[in-house]
């Protein structure tokens, strides 16, 4: 695990509860756990990594960087509306807890998601938090309105994908209720609800607290229900996605 979980079960839950966890509402740069205006930053030598889910927050930042220091402790974070696509639940669930996002194609659909501007060591460090469920690679032939950052838009980028595909309900993708979205064609749920709906699916017998602190104590358990959970999902549909890097490590 590359950054620790709270030894706590108070902790445990409110961070599976929290995904994707807050965000400005403007692009910022974030500088050694704090976040500052983004005119402060500088984009030379970094690439643009899209964050579609808690990697746009500050709060998971601090997490993965803790103890980053001089020009490695600062990430420009920096919003776009991404067209033709809607951030979803992966059919998976993380070592914390929580149901993770993935990103769907979805003709007609803007998005809000975040790019975050990375130095070579914080790829490194991104590749090992995102671990064996999500492959990272190029995203060619996209169209990112940014609200801040180098030009007005951008045509290509590096993104993680999840490799469980996506989770569903009703015979379709879920979106992130936590994400703005325009003439988005699924419905959303929260994170809360979205939890609930994969204890009812497949551990109906479980108070949600316990079903979730099992997930989290249990890895045998985790990767079982994220077998099911991956045998039932809608696969990922990401046109212009191809794989550079796969880690092998648990997340």
């Amino acid at each position: 695990m590359p950054w620790p979980l709270p030894a706590d079960d108070e902790g445990r839950l409110a961070l599976a509860k929290g995904y994707p966890f807050p965000a400005p509402r403007r692009s910022y740069l974030f500088a050694h756990g704090r976040t500052r205006p983004i005119e402060e930053a500088h984009y030379d030598g970094r690439t643009p990594v899209i964050a579609h889910g808690s990697n746009r927050s500050p709060q998971q930042l601090a997490r993965k960087f803790a103890g980053y220091d001089d020009r490695d402790g600062e990430i420009p974070v920096t919003y776009g509306w991404l067209a033709d696509y809607d951030v979803v639940y992966s059919a998976h669930v993380t070592n914390y807890g929580a149901i993770a996002s993935n990103l769907h194609h979805s003709p007609g659909c803007h998005v809000r998601i975040a790019v975050t501007w990375l130095t070579e060591r914080q790829l490194d460090r991104m590749h090992a938090t995102e671990g064996v469920n999500y492959p990272f690679g190029r995203f060619d032939e996209v169209a990112i309105d940014k609200e801040a950052g180098p030009g007005p838009s951008m045509t290509e980028a590096r993104i993680y994908i999840s490799r469980h595909g996506c989770l569903q309900h009703d015979g379709a993708p879920i979106g992130l209720a936590a994400l703005e979205n325009r003439s988005r064609a699924y419905g959303t749920l929260a994170q809360l609800d979205a939890l609930a709906l994969v204890r009812d699916r497949y551990h109906a017998d479980e108070d949600l607290d316990r079903h979730i602190l099992r997930n989290i104590a249990e890895l045998a358990r985790r990767r079982a229900l994220i077998a099911r959970m991956a045998a039932e999902a809608a696969p990922s549909h990401v046109p212009h996605f191809s794989v550079l890097d796969e880690e092998l490590s648990d997340r």
